[in-house]
């Protein structure tokens, strides 16, 4: 008995660690200055949303195995989310309400993402994010640059050993973060 708890334990440690990762790499500087992301409540959270999505496709990808992984990540999203909420200023009795939404969203965009990642058309993508992300004026090169972003994050995290995700440790997509194509770093908490 004390084995399944510490194996718990350990298991909410790397979600929380991984989550860390995934916010680090959707607050990278250069997604809002080099690719024009808005820097925006509703921006962040759409970046932040996308960067999950990539990180629980690749842990799917792994098998069966990690699905409570998956589930312990989502579960530290939407207790940051409650916390975030809180410092915005929603007050404890809209809170409920408030998470409801953003679960709705959430899901929404899980779908989304999920059904244009399998269209290996880069305008699906691109189409997929840029309603979500940038006003409809803005469509054109900064959503295809973003779905680019996405796609080079897929492949980085595809790359990546199960192990090293488990704790935390995510590649940027080197080739479109830095604009270096030969450059591939580490993000950890």
């Amino acid at each position: 008995m004390l084995n399944w708890i510490s194996k718990r334990a350990r298991r909410r440690r790397n979600a929380h660690d991984l989550y860390g990762s995934i916010v680090a790499l959707s607050r990278s500087h250069a997604l809002y200055a080099r690719m024009g992301v808005p820097d925006t409540v509703e921006a962040r959270f759409e970046i932040l949303v996308f960067h999950l999505f990539a990180c629980l496709d690749r842990i799917g990808q792994s098998g069966g195995g990690n699905a409570l992984l998956a589930q312990d990540l989502v579960d530290v999203f939407f207790a940051d989310m409650d916390t975030a909420s809180r410092e915005l200023g929603v007050g404890d009795m809209a809170v409920p309400k408030k998470m409801k939404s953003l679960a709705a969203i959430y899901k929404e965009r899980m779908k989304t993402y999920q059904q244009a990642a399998g269209d290996r058309q880069k305008d699906s993508l691109a189409a997929a994010l840029a309603g979500n992300v940038f006003s409809p004026d803005e469509v054109s090169a900064r959503a295809r640059t973003l779905a680019n972003y996405v796609r080079d994050l897929q492949k980085s995290l595809s790359g990546t050993e199960m192990a090293d995700l488990e704790k935390g440790r995510i590649g940027a997509p080197g080739k479109s973060l830095q604009g270096n194509p030969g450059s591939k770093g580490k993000v950890a908490r």
